[in-house]
């Protein structure tokens, strides 16, 4: 066989090498390769780890076409053939494993083995990457950004998308430098064409292989084939053809490659083209239906003729798109009987459910019953953790079946959720719409709008879910446990109507039903609603009820109940009536419980929820930790409330253009259709800002038209109504502004033993009247609160109506404690105008120096938390374990670490155990 030279990639292979051996000096990252099929993407990156096996640890894979019916493989095969032992089996023996727990144990031990050995990792096809591989490397890859780890994917792309395409494709744009490898250029062409055929090509041999369009695959092919064949001539250093044709049989390059095999070699090969993947010498026997032992000397024939390749245990075409082509020859019905034997073959060695249904769809076998029980096992298997195939294996099945097949809207209702999971919304809501025929009987035309309803919910559009239960329940003769559960999906998008009475009523309803009749989710599903809806009407203590009985049902009754989590709704309820320690540990047990049962959907929720709290309690880095957390693992819909709240904090910190940014990536998100209240009341806090206090207030106009029956914002941010107060006091809209002080007072009078509310609404009513008295009113109360931004916001309008009163020595202790209050908790923007405000009083000392979170170094700029975190880290504990010792979630403690990174100025976690001893050991000198 020619060995044909690497050549037209010298740039590229020099800038991977040069990135590769970067990482002994500790500088890590990602590098994305990309080419159509036959550009050179296999030869380039294996050249780059030819390059560097002497000096790096080389870990060297490619995955197959059908890793993506397999959770992990792609991930699994990498590492342990390449000698790497970070993967145990008990990792991977549940095929519903948490990828972020994963992550976080990959991260850990592929750390341990590069801070022996700097390490290089190449995965060859990374497109075929199984979606759980893919998940795991959305979290691996920017968590051993700071390990002397390079990663390097190579990938074919792709106009159809999925889960691992846009893995790929965020990983680019999180900064991984993206190396396209397009055809090659006339003087590669021409210098590849010299080196085989021996002789310059002349104007002849150059327009035929211009007919290549300068793939490397196919000039390869056709170079070869000129070599072979004598075809081309050389005469004086000049090579020639004497025909413009090209050489017989390249046009179909496999038959040419495979002509001389037997025709039982041949069928061999086909046969091994249908698993999509490498295959063992026992599954390609099985789909012959021979013994193993008759068919060696035909593998050996081929691994001899450099078709086939040991991989392991198992054997592949040397070159993937001979398989695709293979397959692609065969026959219809060849294809499909090949692949319902290898159902039977794939399921008798053990394979997983999964790949077994893939050969199922493909046989065009889904009617009976059995398959469809194969299928529908592959789905539950796959939907925990891969809901992007999970949606594709239903949607083929669904393909596969007649119209009217009696199980079929139940496969819809799944499909459209599992849609809805992997974000494909569009998708979930024309595939759910177009099913709702005329002749559907009242509960599978329920089942399917329950479904919608579903989807509909969790991408955010809650109009769409109000319309379908609607239609739904107004059907008679509807069974009683789809009709509870349409009741209790519609009380929760009911909650953002302008009144959310009948958000209630719907919800006790659903509860009631739900009890009556044993469907346990809407019993509990119910009660958090009606808890939800009551905290919006301001009837917190009603609300705290229906919560503490939601939680206590999912406790009893256990099972899939617990998935509902209804300790999000009555933490976030626990933090609005003060009681912030029982929201923290809420949500602390809360969030520990999901990580145990996997349901990722919560996860951006509990830190949402956390973020929100410990913003009041004027914790801002800990509340910037969580909502970085939240976006992390979080789907779009929810990442919208975290910007929002990321926002504020950046302007409690004086950065504008930080805050503008995370504002403007939400707003984007509600343009889209994403609604969301925290994303009105920022950009009103923003404006205000900027100087523009009538557009601050013109945001908010829905807010104040839905007053008193809506009071969401009112409830959650204590100081609201006093800061629209503020804000409309230099523009003469009092309507507003009274308006905010009714919604502060009712919420007072409906909560009088809720300190803040208390003082919020005396805080609110004692700046639009200039009442002296209201506002020292509302700073005693205040005290009795654990919400410190809020206490300090009082006290520094106090300070500035004792002053106009002419109370010069209270204004400056009240300032000077609202300032002490704000220094603290590195508000800085309020800190600098507390300082204003004092030397306008005279106050000439110098004041307490603002040291805000991220952006001081040393070990005084540290949290808590992060102090915590650091010395358990340097302890030798992984990131998952100090996430169980410490109660958080390994991305929250991946968040305290980075912060902490940054502000010891430390790259590596040796360093950090560096710096902690140095400390450690300097305390005790002193």
């Amino acid at each position: 066989m020619v060995q044909i030279p690497l050549v037209g990639r010298d740039s590229a292979l020099a800038e991977l090498t040069e990135a590769a051996l970067g990482v002994v000096s500790g500088t890590g990252g990602c590098y994305v390769v990309e080419g159509q099929a036959g550009t050179g993407k296999s030869r380039l990156v294996g050249a780059v780890a030819d390059a560097v096996s002497g000096r790096l640890g080389t870990a060297f894979g490619r995955a197959a076409h059908l890793d993506r019916a397999a959770p992990l493989r792609t991930l699994r095969t990498l590492l342990r053939a390449n000698g790497i032992h970070v993967l145990d089996e008990s990792d991977t023996a549940d095929p519903a494993a948490n990828p972020v727990r994963l992550a976080d144990k990959l991260g850990e031990r592929i750390s341990r083995c590069a801070a022996a050995r700097p390490l290089l990792v190449v995965l060859d096809d990374a497109h075929w990457a199984d979606e759980l591989t893919a998940h795991i490397l959305r979290g691996l890859i920017p968590a051993l950004a700071d390990a002397p780890v390079l990663w390097l994917l190579a990938r074919r792309p792709s106009p159809s998308r999925g889960f691992t395409q846009d893995t790929i494709d965020w990983l680019i744009g999180e900064g991984a430098p993206r190396l396209t490898l397009g055809p090659l250029d006339a003087d590669a062409v021409t210098g590849l064409c010299a080196q085989v055929l021996g002789g310059v090509p002349d104007p002849r041999v150059l327009a035929m292989v211009e007919r290549t369009g300068g793939n490397p695959f196919l000039l390869r092919e056709l170079l070869a084939a000129l070599h072979r064949t004598g075809t081309a001539r050389v005469a004086d250093g000049v090579a020639t053809v004497e025909s413009d044709e090209v050489p017989a049989g390249f046009l179909n390059t496999v038959e040419r490659r495979l002509g001389g095999l037997s025709e039982r070699t041949r069928w061999l090969l086909d046969a091994g083209s249908v698993f999509g993947r490498p295959f063992t010498v026992h599954e390609v026997a099985g789909l012959l239906g021979q013994a193993a032992v008759d068919i060696m000397p035909l593998i050996n024939e081929l691994v001899d003729d450099d078709v086939l390749v040991t991989d392991g245990t198992e054997l592949a075409l040397r070159q993937d798109l001979v398989r695709e082509a293979l397959y692609a020859a065969l026959p219809g019905p060849v294809r499909l009987a090949l692949h319902r034997e290898a159902a039977k073959v794939v399921h008798g060695e053990g394979r997983s459910s999964v790949e077994v249904a893939e050969h199922l769809v493909r046989s065009g076998r889904c009617g009976d019953a059995q398959a469809l029980g194969v299928l529908g096992n592959a789905v539950r298997q796959l939907a925990p953790t891969a809901p992007h195939t999970a949606a594709d294996l239903i949607l083929r099945m669904l393909d596969l079946m007649g119209e009217h097949d009696e199980p079929r809207p139940r496969l819809v209702a799944h499909a459209v959720r599992l849609l809805a999971s992997a974000g494909r919304f569009a998708h979930a809501r024309e595939l759910g719409e177009k099913s709702l025929h005329a002749g559907l009987s009242v509960d599978d035309e329920a089942t399917l709008l329950l479904g919608l309803s579903e989807a509909m919910y969790v991408a955010g559009h809650t109009a769409p879910v109000v319309d379908y239960t609607a239609r739904a329940l107004a059907r008679t003769g509807l069974a009683g446990p789809v009709r509870a559960q349409l009741m209790a999906i519609r009380a929760y998008a009911l909650l953002d109507a302008p009144s959310v009475e009948e958000a209630a009523t719907t919800g006790r309803d659903a509860a009631a039903l739900g009890e009556t009749i044993g469907v346990n989710t809407a019993w509990v599903c119910g009660n958090a609603a009606r808890g939800v809806a009551t905290r919006i009407q301001g009837k917190l203590a009603e609300a705290v009820t229906h919560g503490e009985t939601a939680v206590g049902l999912a406790d009893s009754i256990g099972g899939v109940v617990r998935h509902q989590h209804p300790q999000l709704w009555l933490g976030r309820t626990l933090t609005a009536v003060d009681r912030f320690a029982d929201a923290d540990a809420a949500f602390t047990m809360g969030q520990r419980e999901a990580d145990q049962l996997g349901t990722a959907w919560s996860q951006p929720l509990w830190h949402f929820h956390r973020a929100e709290l410990m913003l009041a309690w004027g914790r801002l880095s800990e509340a910037q930790t969580q909502a970085e957390a939240g976006i992390a693992v979080g789907t779009p819909a929810r990442t919208v409330p975290l910007l929002a709240l990321l926002a504020r904090i950046a302007l409690l910190r004086d950065d504008m253009d930080l805050a503008r940014t995370h504002l403007d990536r939400a707003e984007a998100l509600i343009a889209a259709g994403v609604a969301s209240e925290e994303v009105v009341w920022t950009a009103a806090l923003l404006h205000d800002a900027a100087g523009s206090q009538a557009e601050a207030l013109g945001c908010l106009a829905g807010v104040f038209a839905a007053v008193p029956d809506r009071l969401y914002l009112f409830t959650h941010d204590t100081g609201m109504a006093a800061q629209v107060v503020r804000i409309a006091m230099g523009t003469g809209l009092d309507e507003q502004a009274s308006t905010a002080v009714a919604a502060a007072q009712l919420l007072a009078s409906l909560n009088s033993d809720v300190p803040s509310l208390v003082a919020a609404a005396m805080h609110a009513e004692g700046l639009l009247r200039g009442d002296l008295g209201l506002l020292r009113a509302a700073v005693r109360t205040y005290r009795s609160s654990p919400r410190p931004l809020a206490r300090a916001a009082a006290m520094a309008d106090t300070a500035l109506a004792e002053d106009l009163a002419g109370r010069g020595g209270d204004a400056v202790d009240l300032m000077e404690e609202a300032l002490g209050v704000w220094i603290d908790c590195g508000a800085t923007r309020e800190a600098a105008r507390a300082k204003k405000c004092l030397r306008r009083m005279g106050v000439k000392r110098k004041f307490r120096r603002e040291t805000p979170a991220g952006r001081s170094g040393g070990w005084a700029s540290l949290t808590q938390s992060e102090l915590r975190v650091v010395r358990l880290v340097a302890e030798g504990l992984t990131n998952r374990e100090v996430a169980s010792r410490l109660f958080l979630s390994p991305h929250t403690v991946d968040s305290h670490l980075r912060h902490s990174f940054s502000k010891l100025g430390v790259n590596s976690r040796v360093e950090l155990t560096r710096k902690v001893v140095v400390r450690d050991r300097d305390e005790v000198t002193t």
